[in-house]
């Protein structure tokens, strides 16, 4: 009754590691976060942000641990984890007629129960990232960033990966729409390999602002449609130890990606459960495998000692495509040290 895929990267403090300034040989930075997410508005393929239907409530927090090292004058990798619980709450509904109403068989064959929880680890991103010009208030870099899946289980329609077109949902809908059969996508990622080549650009001025640019291409394999991606940030230095910021970010899908099943939303998505029945209010899509998104947040960064930062960050997806509009609240701790003494 939902499109749901729960990105944990958004978790993540927005464009937060995307500096085309790269660390120096030895240099070390070892960061530590928590994020939580939460939504009850979702994007389809058209019509602007609406509710989930049935009073749905989308929630997830992460715990992710990075780090990133220089290993030349230019060169430096990232590599980064996180550890998700994703959940989704909603009404209870019966879809469909059938049985004898009342009694309690009719009950167990007919009541769906869309309420899911997962737990595990998330994508695992490893990034490099090469610096192209000498050090100083103008830097640009190329970037390189892999996410690959660590074995959670991907995303689905409603029923799970079949069926697979609309007119086989409703030529076995009384198959298919069944209790032990909602799977859905409550989910930790897209469950396939991403390879996001992108090139860096930013400007330190004089006066304590800086600005940072991103663009490039995101290769994404298993059927996934490939996308074009985007960051804008900008900030300001606050005194010696404070530093805000505001950025935007987004990724636009050039071409569609495979189908991963049928998603049972609702024509009316406040429509009460009780209102249900038939097919009068389902709003059958073939889900697939493409997404846009655009973000927009901000936050503040605190220089609590010379090697140790903290970041309190906040971003919104406030338009797109097969995505919800997710609010994410995120604190980091970064830790840099030199291994060269």
């Amino acid at each position: 009754m939902r499109r749901i895929l729960a990105f944990i990267a958004a978790l993540l403090p927005i464009s937060a590691s995307a500096s085309p300034w790269t660390l120096k040989p030895g240099e070390v930075v070892v960061g530590t976060g928590f994020g939580y997410q939460f939504a009850g508005t979702e994007f389809l393929d058209s019509g602007g942000e609406r509710p989930y239907p049935l009073q749905g409530d989308y929630r997830a927090s992460s715990i992710y641990l990075s780090a990133r090292a220089g290993f030349t004058d230019r060169l430096e990798f990232e590599l980064s984890l996180p550890f998700s619980v994703v959940s989704y709450d909603s009404d209870t509904v019966i879809l469909l007629d059938g049985g004898a109403a009342g009694t309690i068989d009719y009950y167990q064959e007919n009541t769906i129960q869309l309420d899911r929880t997962v737990a595990g680890l998330g994508d695992l991103l490893l990034t490099g990232r090469y610096r192209l010009g000498p050090r100083g208030p103008t830097a640009w870099a190329l970037e390189v960033r892999l996410k690959t899946p660590t074995g959670y289980r991907g995303p689905q329609g409603t029923f799970g990966e079949r069926p697979e077109s609309i007119q086989e949902f409703l030529d076995g809908i009384g198959n298919f729409v069944r209790p032990d059969n909602v799977s859905d996508d409550v989910v930790l990622g897209d469950g396939q390999l991403d390879i996001y080549p992108s090139l860096l650009f930013g400007h330190a001025f004089r006066n304590g602002t800086f600005l940072r640019l991103n663009a490039g291409y995101n290769f994404r394999f298993s059927g996934a449609g490939d996308q074009v991606g985007g960051a804008f940030r900008v900030g300001q230095r606050l005194g010696d130890r404070f530093l805000a910021y505001l950025a935007v970010q987004g990724a636009y899908s050039l071409e569609r990606g495979r189908v991963i099943g049928v998603s049972v939303a609702a024509i009316d998505p406040l429509l009460p459960a009780t209102e249900y029945g038939g097919t009068n209010n389902l709003l059958l899509r073939e889900v697939r495998l493409d997404r846009d998104n655009l973000d927009v947040g901000g936050g503040f960064i605190f220089k609590y000692s010379p090697s140790v930062e903290l970041n309190v960050g906040y971003q919104r997806t406030v338009f797109g495509r097969n995505i919800s509009a997710v609010n994410g609240l995120s604190f980091t701790v970064a830790w840099q040290t030199n291994l060269d003494g």
